[in-house]
C-alpha cells in the first residue's frame, strides 16, 4: 500500500510543470507559433482512462510476487517524474502546455534533450506504466500501451511540425542526431534511407533520416499506432505468467460462506428423472453426463422413472442418439424411458412448448414428488412449469449443474499447472449449462422452492485420470464404453488445460443424490443478475449476467430471479472412491 501511495504521490511533479511555467516571460520579439490543441486533448482523455482504469482495477493480490511488482512500478514511476522535472528545468520559458515555437526562447537541445527530442513524453510514459504496475492493473497496462503512447506520439509528430517550420535547417540536422522518445522506437518506421552528410553532424549521428521524412507522415503514424497495438496485444499473455493467486484461480476474494459437512441438505424423494445434455465424445462434448447416468443407474437406491434430452454439449439429435445408446444398448436398462425434450432455449415470451419431454415430466410429477437431477439447461423444466406452475411444488428436490460466486472466472487449471496453453492459465469455461438458457434458469429458481447446486467450485475437487479410464476399461461393458468416449476429453485436459485428469462436473450432481452427506454445503441467496465484480474483459468474453450465489447482504438491488438454495461449493474425502466404485460396479 505504501509503494502504490508514493507512485501515486509521483503525480504530483506533473503539476509542478503548470507551477513552474507561470510568471516566466516569453520573448517579446522574433517568431511565435501555436500548435493544434487536439492531440493534447486527446492525450487528456487517455490519462482520465487510465486512472479511470487504475481504480477499478486495481489488483488485490498478496504476498511477495505482489510486493515485488509493486517496487519495480513505485520506482519505475519516480524514475519517470525525475526525467519529466529535468526536461522540465531544461527548457525554461520555452516550455508551454500547447505546442508553441518561439525564435526568441530558442531551440533546447541540452540535458536530456541531447538524446531524444521528446523525454517529457518518455518520463510521462514511465510514470504511468509504472503506477499501473505498483496497483497490480492489467487493463491500466493495456490503456497505457493503446492510448496514452498513441497520443504522446500523436502530440510529437504536431510539435515536429511546428519545429520545423519555426527553425529550419536547424531542427532538420537536430532531428537527424537524436531520437524521437525511445531510441530505435522509428527506425523502419518514418522511412529511414540516408545518412546525413558530415557538415551537418557536430557530434555523432546514431539515427539518420531521410529528407522525406522531415514533414510527419499519418500513414507513418497509422502504422507506428497499429504497431504499437499489435505489441500491446503480444505482450498481454505475458501477464499470465505473473504469479498473484486471485489472477491464477479466478476467484474474487469474496468471504467464503459457511460450508458445513453433512450440513444443510435436503431430503430428496426417491424418485429420479434425469434431465441431461449427454454427447460424451470428443474434446468439445465433455463425458460427464454420462458418468452421472451411469452412477445413478448403478444404484438400487433411486427409482429413475424417465430421462429428458435437451440441446446443449450438442444438437438435440446428437443429444437423443447418445442418451439412448447409453441406456438401452449399453447399460441394458429398456426400463427407463428417454423423451425427446428441446432443441433451442425457452423464450422470454409467454409460449407452451409441445416437447414430448415435457408431457412425460408433467405426467411424472402429477403422479407425486420428484427429484430432477438438472445436467444441462433447465429448459425443460422451465417449460414444463411454465405451462403447469402448480406441479413445481411436486418438485422435491431440483439438482442442479451452475451457479458461482461474484467476480469468480472458471480457470480449470487454477494455478495447478504450468504446461497448459498461456503459461499453465488453459482455457477459460463459461458456466456453461446457464448461459445456454438464462431465461429458464430464472423461471426455475423463482417457481422451485427447494434447489441445491453443485458448482464447478465442487467438481474442481475431483478429478478423473488416465488410470481411472484404465480401471473403467477393465470393468462392465458399459464403464468400458464410457472410458472409450472419454479419451479425446482427457488428451484435451493433458494437452491444452495441463492438467494430469479432467473434472467430472455432472457426475458430482449424481453423487450428491446418492451421498449427500460427503458435500460441504451452506443455505445461501442466489439471484440472476450483471455482475459487477466480473473484470471487464472477461464480461465482454462471457456475458455480463450470472447466476450468483452469496449472502443475503451481497444481493444487489436489480436482480431478474432470486430464491434460497443449498450451495454444495465443497467435497469430502473419498467422493472419487465413491465414484470409481459406482461406475465399475455396473451390470453388463
Amino acid at each position: 500500500m505504501v509503494l502504490r501511495v508514493a507512485s501515486l504521490l509521483a503525480i504530483a511533479g506533473p503539476l509542478l510543470l503548470a507551477v513552474g511555467g507561470r510568471g516566466r516571460k516569453r520573448s517579446r520579439g522574433g517568431d511565435r507559433r501555436r500548435g493544434d490543441r487536439t492531440p493534447v486533448l486527446a492525450n487528456f482523455a487517455a490519462f482520465a482512462l487510465f486512472f479511470a482504469f487504475l481504480a477499478a482495477f486495481a489488483g488485490n493480490a498478496e504476498g511477495l510476487a505482489a510486493l515485488l511488482l509493486a517496487l519495480c512500478g513505485c520506482l519505475l514511476a519516480l524514475a519517470g517524474i525525475a526525467l519529466v522535472l529535468w526536461s522540465r528545468a531544461e527548457l525554461g520559458s520555452a516550455w508551454s502546455f500547447v505546442p508553441m515555437a518561439d525564435q526568441g526562447t530558442g531551440l533546447v537541445t541540452t540535458g536530456p534533450y541531447r538524446v531524444v527530442r521528446h523525454p517529457i513524453y518518455l518520463g510521462l510514459s514511465m510514470l504511468a506504466m509504472g503506477e499501473a504496475l505498483a496497483f497490480g492493473s492489467w487493463p491500466a497496462v493495456a490503456v497505457v500501451f493503446s492510448t496514452i503512447v498513441p497520443t504522446f506520439v500523436w502530440r510529437a509528430w504536431a510539435e515536429e511540425r511546428l519545429l520545423a517550420d519555426t527553425f529550419g535547417q536547424r531542427y532538420a540536422v537536430y532531428r537527424k542526431q537524436t531520437r524521437m522518445i525511445v531510441p530505435r522506437l522509428l527506425r523502419g518506421i518514418t522511412g529511414i534511407s540516408t545518412r546525413p552528410s558530415s557538415s551537418d553532424c557536430q557530434s555523432y549521428c546514431p539515427v539518420w533520416v531521410s529528407e522525406a521524412a522531415m514533414e510527419p507522415d499519418h500513414k507513418a503514424f497509422v502504422r507506428m499506432g497499429g504497431a504499437l497495438l499489435l505489441l500491446a496485444a503480444a505482450l498481454l499473455p505475458l501477464t499470465c505468467t505473473v504469479p498473484i493467486r486471485n489472477w491464477w484461480t479466478g476467484e474474487s476474494g469474496d468471504r467464503p460462506l459457511p460450508l458445513v459437512r453433512s450440513g444443510s441438505h435436503v431430503d430428496r424423494p426417491s424418485r429420479v428423472w434425469i434431465d441431461t445434455d449427454a454427447a460424451c465424445n470428443g474434446i468439445d462434448a465433455d463425458p460427464d453426463d454420462c458418468f452421472a447416468m451411469l452412477v445413478l443407474m448403478s444404484s438400487p437406491d433411486v427409482e429413475i422413472v424417465g430421462i429428458s434430452t435437451v440441446f446443449g454439449n450438442a444438437p438435440l439429435s446428437v443429444v437423443d442418439r447418445t442418451t439412448r445408446d447409453l441406456v438401452e444398448r449399453v447399460a441394458g436398462r429398456s426400463d427407463i424411458l428417454v423423451h425427446s425434450g428441446s432443441p433451442t432455449a425457452l423464450t422470454a415470451e409467454r409460449t407452451i412448448s409441445v416437447e414430448p419431454a415435457h408431457a412425460a415430466l408433467e405426467r411424472a410429477l402429477e403422479r407425486g414428488p420428484l427429484t430432477i437431477v438438472g445436467l444441462g439447461p433447465l429448459t425443460n423444466v422451465a417449460a414444463t412449469l411454465r405451462k403447469r406452475p402448480d406441479l413445481a411444488g411436486n418438485i422435491g428436490l431440483l439438482v442442479s449443474v451452475m451457479g458461482r460466486r461474484p467476480g469468480h472466472v472458471f480457470h480449470p487449471a487454477e494455478g495447478r499447472s504450468s504446461s497448459g496453453i498461456l503459461f499453465g492459465h488453459g482455457p477459460v469455461f463459461r458456466d456453461f449449462n446457464f448461459s445456454k438458457d438464462r431465461t429458464s434458469a430464472s423461471i426455475v429458481l423463482g417457481l422451485v422452492e427447494r434447489i441445491s447446486l453443485t458448482p464447478y467450485e465442487a467438481a474442481r475437487e475431483v478429478m478423473v485420470t488416465r488410470r481411472d479410464l484404465a480401471r473403467m476399461r477393465g470393468g462392465p461393458r458399459a464403464a468400458a464404453w464410457l472410458a472409450e468416449r472419454a479419451g479425446p476429453w482427457l488428451d484435451y485436459w493433458e494437452g491444452d488445460v495441463g492438467l494430469p485428469g479432467f473434472y467430472p462436473f455432472d457426475a458430482l450432481a449424481a453423487l450428491y443424490v446418492l451421498r449427500p452427506q460427503q458435500f460441504r454445503c451452506a443455505k445461501a441467496l442466489a439471484w440472476i443478475a450483471k455482475d459487477d465484480r466480473l473484470p471487464v474483459p472477461w464480461r465482454v468474453a462471457l456475458g455480463s449476467t450470472g447466476l450468483l450465489v452469496g449472502l443475503e447482504s451481497d444481493r444487489p438491488q436489480i436482480t431478474r430471479a432470486s430464491g434460497s438454495v443449498t450451495y454444495c461449493g465443497g467435497v469430502g474425502d473419498g467422493l472419487k472412491d465413491v465414484l470409481m466404485d459406482l461406475l465399475t460396479r455396473q451390470g453388463p
